[in-house]
């Protein structure tokens, strides 16, 4: 029978009790420069922020990623909720999740498929733009971008 395995997503009513509602606003930039927040808060606000990746809104069960399939671009999540199904495990994805990303600059299918709960605005993370930066990256640090990609994934 399936069940919950893990949930991920930003506790973003907190980051408003503090003022930030938006990732360029003063507020944010000196959270951020004050290192208040956590890891994944800091990263989550300036991805939010970037002026470099676009953004998507997609309807209620809504598939954005096969498993199985190729994932063409990465995402964000910066509001609404998501279900991952991956076998028996289920995911529920909030906020701050980043889908696709690991699979994709290692071009490898998805183990899941993801699946909008609610409506969801996400920042998409273009594929040919990561591909255009690591080619330029010296080999060594290549390898450790393989590495770490690797171990994301859980591959050997």
């Amino acid at each position: 029978m399936a069940q919950v395995s893990s949930s991920f997503a930003i506790d973003l009513e907190k980051l408003k009790s503090l003022g930030i509602s938006d990732p360029s606003s003063n507020a944010a930039l000196e959270m951020i420069k004050s290192r208040s927040l956590t890891s994944d808060q800091r990263l989550f606000l300036t991805l939010w922020g970037s002026t470099l990746l676009k953004t998507a809104l997609f309807e209620p069960k809504k598939k954005i990623i096969t498993a199985g399939s190729l994932v063409e671009e990465g995402y964000l999540i910066i509001s609404g909720s998501l279900v991952g199904v991956e076998g028996d495990n289920i995911y529920r994805l909030g906020p701050g999740a980043v889908l696709g990303l690991a699979e994709g600059i290692i071009n490898r299918p998805s183990k899941m498929s993801v699946i909008t709960a609610t409506s969801v605005q996400a920042r998409l993370i273009p594929f040919h733009k990561i591909d255009a930066v690591i080619s330029l990256l010296p080999k060594e640090v290549k390898g450790i971008l393989q590495t770490i990609v690797k171990r994301t994934l859980a591959l050997p």
